[in-house]
C-alpha cells in the first residue's frame, strides 16, 4: 500500500482557504489560481479555490442544509480505529499547545479546537467519495471545493481550510505526516480556527486504502 507524503498550502486573500496535501513521494508543482488536483502518481499541487458565499445559518446543526442529515461517526467514517474522535483531537490539540516551526515559519501555541459534526460530515462525505471511486484530491468528483463542502453541511464559516491524506493507517502517522509537512502544519496551527473534524474511510482494491479529510473553520 502506497503511502503520501506532504505537499503545500496557500491562501485566499479576504475569504480564506487553506488546503493541505499529502503527495506521491516527489517535490510538489506550484498550483495556478484554480481547483488543487492530485491523482497520486507523481507530483501536484494544492492550490487556491474559488469560494461561495456562506449560508446564514450556524455550524454544528444536526442537519446540514437543506435538511440533509450530517455523516454519523462510526466504523466507516473512522477506519474502525479505536476512541478515533478522541485520539484525533487530543493529537491535534496537544500540537496546537506547543509552538513551533511549520517549513521555516514560527507558528506560536495557540488555542485548542472543538470538534464539530458539521465539519466531520463534510471531511467523511469526501473521504468516501475519494474511497468509493478511488481518487485523490480536493476537489470533488462533482467539481466541488473544501468550501462548498462545508458550506453544504450547514456550517457559516469566515476561515476554512482541509488537510487530506492516504494510505496511513493510524492517528499517530497521519499526524505526524501533517505536522511534517509545512502547508498541513500551517493550517493545525493557524490560531483563526476554532473548529475541526477528521474522517478516515477504508477501501480494499483502492491506490491506497485509506482516505483521510481533515476539515478546519471558523463560525461567522
Amino acid at each position: 500500500m502506497r503511502t503520501l507524503s506532504p505537499c503545500s498550502e496557500r491562501r485566499l486573500a479576504g475569504l480564506a482557504v487553506t488546503l493541505g496535501v499529502l503527495l506521491a513521494v516527489t517535490a510538489c508543482g506550484g498550483g495556478g489560481g484554480g481547483s488543487a488536483s492530485d491523482g497520486g502518481s507523481g507530483g501536484g499541487a494544492a492550490a487556491t479555490v474559488g469560494v461561495p458565499s456562506p449560508p446564514s445559518s450556524a455550524g454544528g446543526a444536526s442537519t446540514g442544509a437543506g435538511g440533509s442529515t450530517l455523516v454519523a461517526l462510526d466504523a466507516g467514517t473512522s477506519c474502525q480505529l479505536p476512541d478515533f474522535r478522541n485520539s484525533l483531537l487530543q493529537a491535534i490539540n496537544a500540537a496546537r499547545a506547543v509552538a513551533r516551526s511549520c517549513g521555516g515559519t514560527a507558528m506560536p501555541a495557540v488555542a485548542p479546537l472543538a470538534w464539530n459534526d458539521a465539519l466531520f460530515s463534510a471531511a467523511a462525505r469526501h473521504s468516501t467519495d475519494m474511497a468509493v471511486n478511488n481518487y485523490f484530491s480536493h476537489t470533488g468528483l462533482d467539481g466541488r471545493s473544501a468550501a462548498q463542502r462545508i458550506a453544504a453541511e450547514g456550517y457559516a464559516w469566515s476561515w476554512v481550510g482541509e488537510n487530506i491524506a492516504a494510505g496511513q493507517t493510524s492517528v499517530s502517522t497521519v499526524m505526524s505526516g501533517w505536522l511534517a509537512s509545512a502547508g498541513h502544519c500551517a493550517n493545525i496551527m493557524r490560531a483563526e480556527y476554532q473548529d475541526v473534524g477528521v474522517s478516515c474511510v477504508q477501501r480494499s482494491g483502492t491506490t491506497y486504502g485509506r482516505y483521510w479529510t481533515m476539515t478546519l473553520a471558523r463560525p461567522r
